[in-house]
């Protein structure tokens, strides 16, 4: 048998027994059947972030009922009157405080002249931070300023509230503390069944200075825009 015969045989016998072992190719060509390997999953992001909003649930509030005390959770929060509200800011506007698209100052009743009102959220004293004594609105450390503001939800209201791009680098917020203790960008607000308060506040860096703009959107409705002056005088809206 000519040589080539001889190679073509012995070829074919190696073939024959590795495809009972996985298979043979001639010509370097390759087998399209072999599975594709998994495209690698991107990592889910982190809750206090733009994308995943820090959920400040029901639990981490605290509600009044008629009759009953404030509680949070299941413990009492002492010092308050059966079935009152918590209590609110009082005094005049301080002069040069923005009014913001969207927010409105002592808008009902319970709202105080210096509460800011962004549809079902009020938070208590935050128009009152433009100017006057920045040491009797917040603490200070190392890193910057700390301002603790108690903000009211009806009944029921889911409101996401966000850091403006332009002060992430400095601004944060200090609500939901079940997922640590560091200012997140985002936030969604969870009512309880009735109204709702939360303790938490604002961090500012460095100075505490600075005019801070805010996201805020109220379920699925179009997100409202505000500026929140701390202790900088007048800031444009």
């Amino acid at each position: 048998m000519p040589m080539s015969g001889r190679v073509l045989l012995a070829t074919g016998v190696v073939c024959g027994a590795l495809a009972l072992l996985g298979g043979c190719s001639f010509g370097g060509g390759t087998d399209d059947s072999a599975p594709s390997p998994l495209p690698s999953s991107s990592p889910p992001p982190p809750v206090g972030s733009i994308d995943h909003p820090r959920p400040v649930e029901c639990v981490d509030g605290m509600t009044a009922r008629a009759g009953t005390p404030h509680t949070t959770g299941s413990n009492t929060v002492p010092g308050t009157p059966a079935g009152s509200p918590l209590p609110t800011s009082s005094g005049s506007p301080p002069s040069g405080t923005p009014r913001s698209p969207g927010a409105t100052r002592g808008a009902s009743a319970k709202d105080a002249p210096g509460d800011v009102r962004v549809g079902p959220l009020v938070w208590r004293g935050l128009g009152d931070l433009a100017t006057g004594d920045q040491n009797a609105h917040g603490e200070q450390n190392s890193d910057g300023w700390h301002y603790r503001l108690v903000p009211r939800l009806n009944a029921g209201a889911v409101v996401t509230v966000t850091i403006g791009a332009e002060q992430r680098a400095r601004a944060g917020l200090e609500y939901g503390g079940g997922y640590g203790i560091a200012p997140a960008p985002s936030v969604v607000f969870h009512a309880c069944t009735s109204t709702t308060f939360f303790t938490g506040g604002f961090f500012v860096a460095g100075d505490g200075r600075a005019c801070v703009p805010l996201d805020v959107k109220v379920g699925d409705a179009p997100t409202q825009h505000i500026v929140i002056s701390f202790f900088k005088g007048h800031c444009p809206a």
